[in-house]
């Protein structure tokens, strides 16, 4: 489907202020606001001052007369502020304001402008007027559709779309980052399972602040299922491996610094613990985090395993499943698990999707003592039969000790309590790999 692409180029209304601290009148020029189709609820005002100075930005709704503030931009000449909450197909007038010698804020600018429509395939996938919530005020859910052109999605506690960004190409998995910016994973040739060769990190305002395609720099084999800004500030993902002679792919971790170099990789072929299991799959590694200490936890779906990486040479320091050197109850074996990570009460958590052996989908953690190797289950909540997810997934704990998961299989993710008990249901039109809360990344960007 054809965005609809809507560019505003604004004239500029020049209004002098109070003399800066510098002596020098600020003024703006070069005002322009960007809004279209692929982010309708979210503008960029990019505009130059004559001299360094601090801006911010006033948007009213011109029906409602809603204001909006948004943060100030620091000191400099050329400024790009977003502007989050927008309604589409709607008119808003915006202000540029900047502080004078007093520190108070004066109007520099001003203008009009009206936001693009969402697509209609935006609407199809996901329909608030469906999916009612009732949640703390500044919570959000992320979410995203995948098959081209992919929509990556974020909805507030009453389950209002209040933020979208749309792609041509296949999208295979999106984190938000600790700095509320968005990794993503792309595909531009529509390839089966989790495979991407295009990963970008984007500020909600529409920047790219990292783009590297597979083929460039160091970027020599496909990412697929997972990613992640590691505490260096580098991209981390989970690669595809194949070794000469070897007709089974082994799986990977590769690390990438802020230009799109590789500087560290590691590879199942590199340990003997992969050997160890016996399987002979691909180990499909479907998830990875980095724990509090820098390392690295990883996902084995085919292994039913999670391992402990360290961050400097991947070698294995314990491994949580059948067969695993984790001691554990039989009984709390998962099987072909996703989204394994440590949760905020200091647990291993886990979707243990089941299988035809066990059509059950179960929602875990552990505590784990790291020294002695031992395993004691914590949760273990059985999803109702309807909510069996024999693949993708993901469950995380809510502030307020309610569970969020990801039934992918059935196309919808569901906020649960320790008991099992299903408290609401959001459905969307096609399954989805994983859904996230996240809190509200819009108190900064």
């Amino acid at each position: 489907m054809k965005q609809l692409i809507l560019f505003c180029w604004c004239s500029v209304i020049l209004i002098a202020c109070d003399p800066p601290r510098n002596g020098i009148d600020l003024t703006a020029k070069n005002l322009r606001i960007i809004n279209d189709g692929t982010s309708a609820l979210s503008a960029r005002v990019q505009f130059s001052l004559n001299a360094v100075g601090e801006a911010m930005v006033v948007v009213i709704d011109k029906g409602t007369g809603e204001e909006k503030r948004t943060p100030v931009s620091k000191e400099k000449i050329n400024h790009n502020i977003t502007i989050t909450g927008l309604k589409e197909k709607t008119s808003y007038s915006v202000t540029v304001q900047v502080k004078d010698r007093d520190q108070n804020f004066g109007t520099a600018a001003e203008q009009t402008f009206t936001t693009a429509a969402i697509p209609a395939s935006v609407k199809a996938f996901y329909k608030p007027e469906e999916n009612t919530l009732n949640e703390t005020d500044g919570s959000h859910f992320l979410f995203t559709s995948r098959v081209g052109p992919a929509c990556i999605y974020l909805i507030n506690n009453k389950g209002k779309m209040v933020w979208y960004r749309t792609t041509q190409n296949m999208l295979k998995v999106v984190r938000l980052t600790r700095n509320n910016t968005l990794l993503c994973l792309e595909d531009e040739n529509n390839t089966s399972f989790g495979d991407g060769n295009v990963i970008l990190e984007l500020s909600l305002g529409g920047d790219t602040l990292f783009y590297v395609r597979q083929g460039t720099k160091g970027f020599d084999k496909s990412v697929h299922h997972d990613l992640y800004l590691n505490h260096r500030g580098n991209v981390v993902a989970v690669t595809n491996v194949y070794r000469p002679g070897i007709t089974i792919p082994g799986d990977g971790i590769i690390e990438f610094d802020r230009s799109g170099n590789k500087i560290w990789e590691w590879t199942t072929f590199d340990s003997n613990d992969a050997a160890e299991t016996g399987i002979s799959n691909q180990p499909w590694i479907n998830s990875l985090v980095q724990d509090n200490d820098n390392n690295y936890i990883v996902s084995l779906r085919s292994f039913s395993q999670v391992w402990k990486n360290t961050s400097t040479s991947g070698a294995v320091m314990w491994k949580l499943g059948k067969g695993g050197n984790v001691q554990m109850e039989t009984a709390d074996e998962f099987q072909f698990q996703h989204y394994a990570h440590r949760n905020p009460q200091g647990d291993i958590m886990l979707f243990d999707n089941g299988s035809a052996t066990r059509p059950v989908t179960r929602l875990m953690s552990f505590t784990i003592d790291e020294q002695q190797k031992k395993a004691t289950r914590k949760l273990k909540v059985e999803l109702p039969a309807n909510l069996y997810s024999a693949i993708m997934g993901s469950t995380m704990l809510m502030p307020d000790q309610g569970i969020l998961s990801a039934s992918s299989n059935n196309s919808q993710f569901v906020k649960t309590n320790a008991a099992g008990q299903v408290l609401w249901t959001v459905k969307i039109a096609e399954p989805i790999y994983r859904a996230e809360y996240v809190g509200n990344p819009f108190l900064t960007y």
